[in-house]
């Protein structure tokens, strides 16, 4: 391994937190089912992200259909100004990220192995650089080799964005190794480009249907240094 490329949201620090002090700001929702609203959250994004990403449906649309239908799905009815209101909470908690604690070790190896670090992200190009900047993620990973699709206009899982990373570490691709959360996003969309792909499922959402299969799966956070130390050393 010459390269390893991280995703951001849910990967390098854990949305749940922010998003959960949203919530319950302004409804009752107990810890408890939390992680099921989050993941319902989570899934009815997906459902809008193309349509928000092309222009066929406004930004503040999209957040609006995903707040309202996951809370709606565990009997939480708000109107179009409170999900706007919840939504914009979160936005302002995204900007206080705290790093996971397992990725200081992991970017001290690879720096110690001379392994490239990198990120490929979806989303808005300033609102995922807030991100960035919050994570204070240029201390390990020049600003170069972050890409954010809102910026180039292509979006994980299109082969495209990971060969232009490929391109910008200058690593051929069998020896590039991608870790995500999403399986569609970011393992189908590696495993294209011909990466290998460790897929961060601490959520634990079933695999779906794919010809294409992670190297790797972690289900608990800690044991994702030993799965990358695993691959590196083949």
């Amino acid at each position: 391994m010459k390269a390893l490329i991280l995703d951001l949201d849910d990967t390098l620090y854990n949305q749940e937190e922010p998003f959960k002090r949203a919530v319950q700001a302004y409804l009752p929702v107990q810890d408890g089912q939390m992680e099921d609203l989050y993941i319902a959250f989570r899934l009815h994004a997906d459902e809008v992200f193309e349509a928000a990403t092309a222009g066929e449906m406004s930004l503040e649309a999209s957040h609006i259909y995903r707040m309202k239908r996951s809370l709606a799905d565990f009997g939480y009815i708000v109107s179009d100004e409170q999900a706007l209101t919840i939504q914009k909470d979160y936005q302002e908690y995204q900007g206080q990220l705290l790093l996971s604690p397992e990725f200081p070790e992991i970017f001290a190896y690879c720096r110690q192995r001379q392994i490239c670090l990198g990120v490929i992200t979806n989303g808005p190009h300033l609102h995922q650089l807030r991100k960035v900047e919050s994570l204070n993620l240029t201390r390990w990973i020049p600003e170069e080799h972050i890409l954010i699709s809102g910026q180039l206009g292509v979006t994980k899982p299109a082969k495209v964005i990971f060969d232009l990373m490929a391109e910008k570490v200058q690593v051929l691709p069998e020896e590039m190794c991608y870790v995500g959360d999403s399986f569609e996003s970011d393992i189908v969309g590696a495993k294209r480009a011909g990466w290998q792909a460790i897929w961060l499922n601490h959520r634990r959402r079933k695999e779906p249907q794919s010809p294409y299969r992670a190297d790797a799966v972690v289900e608990q956070r800690e044991d994702l240094f030993g799965k990358i130390k695993k691959l590196d050393a083949r």
